[in-house]
């Protein structure tokens, strides 16, 4: 082994929270990193396969291989249990959205990639709990959750200049919707919530800033007025999250997510569904809302757009929160130390 242990971060595709949660890790001083993903996008199933192959054929090179997500891990089980190896389950994607059989097999796999991996990282504590349930109590698994910068305050300033380049009225009510427009992160249902609540005569805006497959149907709702802005991929996330007053995230399933956590750590007050990983973030700090009920949302932006006093203490209590359990340095730390056992015991 190197004075620096290399390690080999194995993602499904570019973008999305694997990728971030991978670039978060980069800032730990001790090791060399690098990163192969499967395939160019989410469907290419024979370049995943393919994609498999290479990246056991790089891990011989590495000292330590770093798998992210079921999908990944079955690819790389032979690897994943002949060298040093972590998987972080990122959110149990395959498992949640399959039933019967298929997810009876699902559950199988899940079983066989904890066992050959040395540590499996879960990273918030419903996942946790559900992986356990399915595998059993194991001394392989580690909860690790996902950590954010703090974020400064918005100044005044700040503020208006955010909403001058969006082209946003300063006296609007602003949400945010920042994740990708997938069907499972459910964007049209917040949509649809903002829309009811425009027309109960609360003066709201809502930002879509993400691209996915479901931006066309995102744009044709915008088109009816000014409530619903699709705004794309936006690069500049401290200039969207100064302009808003509250987030949304409205998915059928997470892990953690990152935009969510780096809303609460810049004091917006969060509305989220009742997904396992959005209520392990919000705890009493935000609105929860019963997945695919657009009246809950509708009443949720309502209430934030008239009562600025509420709004503002759950967004201080987000932050709060945010910086008490989910800081980045928690995670750097807590990921060393699995690093660090795991290499140990090589």
């Amino acid at each position: 082994m190197t004075d620096r242990p290399a390690v080999l971060h194995v993602l499904p595709y570019p973008g999305g929270g694997g990728e971030t949660y991978v670039d978060r890790l980069t800032r730990m001083d001790g090791y060399r990193f690098e990163r192969t993903f499967l395939a160019p996008a989410p469907t290419p199933r024979v370049a995943a396969l393919i994609g498999g192959l290479r990246a056991q054929l790089a891990a011989r090179s590495s000292d330590l291989l770093h798998v992210h997500g079921e999908i990944a891990a079955s690819l790389c089980l032979p690897t994943l249990g002949a060298r040093p190896s972590i998987l972080t389950i990122h959110g149990l994607h395959v498992v949640r959205r399959l039933e019967g059989h298929s997810r009876r097999l699902a559950a199988t796999n899940l079983r066989l990639i904890v066992r050959a991996a040395s540590r499996t990282i879960c990273v918030g504590d419903a996942e946790l709990a559900e992986v356990t349930s399915l595998v059993g109590t194991s001394d392989r698994l580690v909860l690790v959750r996902n950590g954010v910068d703090p974020v400064p305050p918005t100044t005044d300033e700040e503020r208006a200049a955010a909403r001058t380049a969006l082209g946003l009225p300063l006296t609007a009510t602003v949400g945010l919707y920042l994740a990708a427009l997938d069907p499972h992160k459910e964007p049209m249902i917040a949509a649809r919530g903002a829309l009811e609540a425009a027309r109960d005569g609360v003066q709201l805006v809502l930002l879509f800033a993400g691209d996915g497959p479901l931006r066309s149907d995102l744009e044709a709702l915008a088109a009816d007025g000014p409530v619903v802005r699709a705004i794309g991929f936006q690069p500049d996330v401290r200039r969207v999250l100064a302009a808003a007053d509250f987030f949304v995230l409205p998915s059928r399933r997470e892990g953690l997510s990152f935009s969510l956590l780096e809303a609460m750590a810049a004091g917006l007050a969060p509305v989220v569904s009742d997904a396992p990983g959005n209520t392990d973030a919000v705890g009493d700090a935000g609105i929860v809302v019963r997945q695919l009920g657009v009246e809950g949302y509708r009443a949720a932006f309502d209430h934030l757009a008239r009562d600025d006093a509420a709004r503002k203490f759950l967004g201080e209590r987000a932050r709060e929160r945010a910086r008490e359990q989910f800081g980045a340095s928690q995670m750097l730390e807590g990921t060393r130390a699995v690093y660090e056992d795991v290499l140990a015991k090589r």
